[in-house]
């Protein structure tokens, strides 16, 4: 964002997407070694909200999960949603879905995407 945001155009949601490159295993009892591809394209979304109530956050990780679901449902995609367990959260989350697609040539579900949040940031005072 290149301006200042004020509080009556809050919740903002953001959308990008990047290319990342990534070896990323499973189990190691694959035969290729690698369950995703070394290049991919992620897209992400990003949202920034008040505290005035103390839900907002959980409000917009709840809205962003909805869409996901909706969208893989759309792509007509066997998934399902994981709450993860505590110990699998990064130092900066409160919590965290996981949603896996079933992927047919690999005979199981494996991970299509994460939903992170919410993560607290406050405004310095000076």
């Amino acid at each position: 964002m290149d301006h200042a945001v004020q509080l009556q155009d809050l919740p903002v949601r953001v959308v990008c997407s990047s290319t990342c490159y990534r070896a990323e295993t499973d189990t190691g009892q694959e035969p290729w070694g690698l369950y995703r591809v070394h290049q991919f394209t992620k897209v992400e979304m990003f949202g920034v909200t008040a505290a005035e109530r103390g839900t907002e956050s959980e409000e917009l990780l709840e809205e962003f999960l909805a869409l996901q679901k909706e969208i893989f449902s759309e792509l007509g995609l066997h998934y399902r949603v994981l709450d993860m367990p505590t110990e699998e959260l990064g130092l900066p989350a409160y919590r965290k879905f996981d949603i896996e697609a079933w992927m047919p040539g690999r005979g199981k579900f494996g991970e299509v995407r994460g939903s992170l949040g919410p993560q607290q940031f406050r405004e310095s005072p000076n």
